[in-house]
């Protein structure tokens, strides 16, 4: 008896699943690739972001914050086992590393925004270059449009020398 009850509970939701998925208003994009204004919008947000680490003026990388307790945070590249779990409030740590340490000329390249929305999200990995070294990463960045500008809710990269 409680096998028959399953299985017309199963038909019953299978029967249904093309009604539900039917019901949508707007259909599910092909893609999030951001284009157009929004697009040129982050691309600037990029743009003063390498400006204001390779001229180290912080006041105008605050500028790109939501605020200044956003995630932010270098992600270990390899954990080890029994390691602890990453603090991921650690703009001051970044804050402190870029604008009071040594000099570098940072540079993004393979660069992915998608977009849905107020909401985009960017991908790309940066190389930032001293006249001793040249280290890169791999950098992922959420970004809320708010009163019509983007601004970084969340950063996080990788590391390598």
């Amino acid at each position: 008896m409680m096998i028959k009850v399953l299985w017309a509970a199963a038909a019953a939701t299978l029967s249904a699943a093309p009604l539900v998925a039917a019901s949508y208003r707007t259909p599910v994009p092909t893609t999030f690739e951001s284009r157009g204004a929004d697009r040129r919008a982050i691309e600037a947000v990029l743009k003063t972001y390498t400006k204001a680490v390779s001229t180290k003026n912080q006041a105008l990388f605050e500028t790109l914050l939501l605020n200044k307790a956003v995630p932010f945070s270098g992600i270990p590249v390899a954990q080890h086992a029994g390691s602890a779990l990453v603090d991921t409030a650690r703009y001051e740590d970044f804050r402190k590393g870029v604008f009071d340490g040594e000099p570098f000329i940072q540079r993004f390249q393979d660069v992915h925004i998608a977009q849905d929305g107020e909401l985009a999200q960017v991908s790309l990995v940066f190389v930032n270059s001293t006249a001793k070294e040249q280290i890169w990463g791999w950098k992922t960045m959420q970004l809320v449009k708010v009163g019509g500008q983007w601004k970084i809710a969340a950063e996080f990269f990788t590391g390598h020398e």
